[in-house]
């Protein structure tokens, strides 16, 4: 059950922006720092001493935009308790903490649903990873959300603000035709990222250099590392082109970050790619995102990972119908157990693989690279 959520933020009045550049003081203390959450990672040059931001601070004259960069303070700490860190270790705040966040929209069934407000008085944090906005409804067994008072927008030398899309990485031209992986599931928390991240580590183990990436969701480090800790040699997501979150991202958008993370990925010729879509097949973002990737060809097998095992038919349907594609296997939650992998095999004419299959690198090489094997690695 999904409950809304109040807040009491007053709403300011815009006001012009200036063009000049105007500096704001702070009522903080010189010596405090500034824990940047990690969605904020593509910027170059933030300033880890609140001192040293002094200058580049400036009023909040006008409503947020997605990805705009803010500075801003802990009030009260609700179900966020600590902001992740672009190393991926999530560290602890209190009320009077400063924090480095960017605004964004979010989609998350079994998580906070937000959205990018107009100019309030305090906003509320929508994820671990930095999310800013203002929270609209959540899991009844929810805590109320963190809320933050803004200091101001991280502006450049110009006084302009700070935005995340500012600092994008671009496409990579001319880049090779990497075989690709693409790794979709059924819903939020259906084991997408367990099965992408052990079938890197089973092809990895089978002698492959592989990249993995993922092209939508909410920025947070974690599923990243997962990938790099199963033996990818390099990862990135969509906050490498600027983007805190991809909900409520336009086509074009989505485009644009899937062109150019196979670009920047396949850009050194690995092996192959492993490329996860957040969410589940009926969100809107990853339609979107399904749709370029199918018309365009740019993935050669489909992994589909379930939450359970009545999902499955209607997954496979909604593939096959929309887009004309047939899932090379399935995992995820639903092979959770030898039994549950039974049930699931007894409704479906796929392979259907558990983690520890996807892990073995006979197994990965046989559904996914059948056609350039290479010897196993002992």
């Amino acid at each position: 059950m999904m409950r809304k959520v109040e807040t009491s933020s007053a709403v300011l009045e815009p006001r012009p922006r200036n063009n000049g550049r105007k500096l704001i003081a702070l009522d903080l203390p010189s010596c405090g720092d500034v824990k940047w959450g990690s969605v904020t990672r593509v910027i170059p040059d933030r300033a880890n001493l609140l001192v040293d931001l002094a200058d580049r601070i400036c009023p909040m004259n006008q409503p947020p935009r997605a990805h705009d960069v803010m500075i801003a303070q802990v009030t009260s700490v609700g179900r966020h308790a600590g902001i992740e860190l672009d190393s991926g270790r999530k560290a602890g705040f209190a009320a009077g903490d400063v924090l480095g966040l960017a605004f964004g929209f979010r989609y998350a069934t079994r998580q906070f649903y937000g959205e990018v407000p107009p100019l309030l008085t305090e906003y509320h944090m929508l994820s671990q990873g930095g999310v800013s906005g203002r929270v609209c409804s959540a899991p009844n067994e929810f805590l109320s959300p963190t809320v933050v008072k803004p200091i101001g927008y991280l502006c450049d030398a110009d006084g302009a603000t700070v935005n995340l899309r500012d600092h994008a990485f671009d496409i990579v031209k001319p880049h090779c035709c990497v075989p690709t992986i693409l790794v979709v599931g059924s819903a939020m928390d259906s084991g997408k990222t367990t099965a992408a991240a052990n079938l890197i580590r089973g092809l990895c183990r089978a002698g492959y250099r592989v990249h993995g990436g993922k092209l939508t969701g909410t920025g947070c480090m974690r599923d990243l590392l997962r990938m790099h800790d199963a033996g990818a040699s390099r990862v990135m997501d969509f906050t490498s082109v600027g983007f805190a979150s991809t909900s409520m991202a336009s086509q074009s958008e989505l485009q644009q970050i899937a062109d150019v993370l196979y670009s920047q990925l396949s850009a050194d010729h690995p092996d192959c790619l492993v490329l996860e879509i957040a969410d589940g097949l009926v969100q809107r973002e990853t339609k979107l995102m399904m749709s370029h990737l199918a018309s365009n060809k740019m993935f050669d097998h489909l992994l589909l990972a379930i939450h359970d095992t009545m999902a499955a038919p209607t997954c496979v349907d909604i593939l096959r119908r929309l887009w004309d594609i047939g899932p090379t296997a399935i995992s995820g939650a639903a092979t959770i157990s030898p039994l549950s992998t039974e049930e699931l095999q007894n409704l479906v004419d796929l392979p259907c693989l558990r983690k520890e299959d996807l892990a073995s690198p006979m197994i990965a090489t046989k559904f996914f690279l059948q056609t350039n094997p290479k010897p196993v690695v002992s």
